[in-house]
């Protein structure tokens, strides 16, 4: 069977939402599916630098990446073909199974494909009003052709308002990747890891803050960040900081706390990604981190953008001794440990073969 992949944009460093079409594509070629990866470089609604308009776009994927919208960062089966395109129409786009996308923009470009093209799916990460207009990511939900896939309980109960025939596959991470090398007390003492973000939504002010203030009362930790951007020259110099790291297991396991400042989430890839680590974590209680914090005794949370409450959550896992330690970790593994990649990749196998 042949199934195409529609990204908005080429992710040439990592992030979570193309990570997750990744995984998808590629398992499905690991199964013996014929996948087919677009990248458009005209997407809709997307309001692009004056500086870059489409003809310098359309020279640097020929000049920079060869025409060839393949991500060094993260590792393909041999059989997963990539293809920049202009935008999204019959033209341009092979005759498939199914048709698959993510990003609000391109879901009425992709119902407007024709039938050819096989069965349209919007596999919907995040309540994405931070990238575009509330009325327009609401009524990209309505197309009647298109199934629409939430990956997270908090995007479901969004999208149900919308379709009441919506899918749910949550999120799933490579426990091949990601997985704890080293138990937590075997870790440095009052160490902590922070994704770094330059994103408002991610809030990584705050937890710069509270770890400022947490160094004046325990000058004893240790702080590594790991980010997409350059190391901010803002930073304190006691705080590490590793840009695209290529082993971020290795970097989670070398440190005990996971801390997430984030105070709008479809899911919370990172969080996942440093509890089957078996890091402590201390994240924001917002409704995209539901699936961490259900039933779930050993968060730690706090509300977004509130610095104190963050403090003296910090502080209180500074003081777990070692017997706490090793339950929260243990629990945090088990919370996560049903997320995983056979499950998910099962059920969009059934969207696709499904008759309706």
């Amino acid at each position: 069977m042949k199934v195409n992949f529609i990204l908005p944009n080429f992710a040439r460093v990592p992030s979570g939402g193309p990570k997750i079409m990744y995984e998808y594509a590629n398992r499905l070629a690991e199964k013996g599916f014929d996948v087919q990866i677009y990248n458009c470089l005209q997407t809709p609604y997307i309001q692009y630098s004056k500086l870059k308009p489409f003809f310098i776009r359309k020279i640097i994927s020929i000049l920079y990446d060869n025409n060839c919208p393949k991500p060094k960062w993260f590792e393909f089966k041999k059989s997963v073909k990539f293809k920049f395109i202009k935008s999204v129409n019959n033209n341009n786009i092979r005759d498939a199974d199914a048709t698959i996308s993510t990003w609000w923009s391109l879901v009425e470009t992709i119902s407007n494909l024709s039938e050819s093209k096989g069965k349209k799916i919007n596999i919907i990460q995040d309540y994405e009003i931070w990238g575009g207009s509330e009325e327009l990511i609401n009524q990209s939900f309505t197309y009647k052709n298109v199934k629409n896939v939430a990956i997270s309980n908090f995007v479901f109960n969004i999208v149900k308002e919308y379709d009441d025939k919506v899918f749910f596959i949550p999120n799933a991470i490579d426990n091949n990747i990601f997985y704890d090398t080293t138990q937590i007390n075997q870790r440095p003492p009052k160490s902590y890891i922070m994704l770094y973000s330059l994103e408002e939504r991610k809030a990584s002010d705050i937890g710069v803050a509270a770890l400022i203030e947490l160094k004046k009362i325990d000058p004893e930790i240790s702080v590594c960040f790991f980010g997409i951007p350059k190391r901010d020259k803002n930073l304190p110099y006691w705080i590490k900081y590793y840009q695209n790291p290529r082993d971020l297991n290795k970097l989670l396991n070398k440190n005990r706390f996971f801390i997430s400042n984030s105070i709008m989430e479809g899911w919370g890839l990172p969080v996942h990604e440093a509890m089957a680590a078996g890091c402590a974590v201390v994240i924001t209680e917002i409704s995209g981190h539901f699936q961490f914090i259900n039933n779930n005794e050993a968060i730690m949370t706090y509300q977004p953008r509130v610095q104190e409450d963050l403090l003296n959550q910090l502080v209180l896992l500074n003081n777990k001794n070692a017997e706490q330690l090793k339950q929260i970790s243990i629990t945090n593994k088990k919370q996560v440990k049903n997320y995983n990649w056979n499950t998910s990749i099962s059920y969009l196998i059934k969207i696709i073969n499904s008759d309706s």
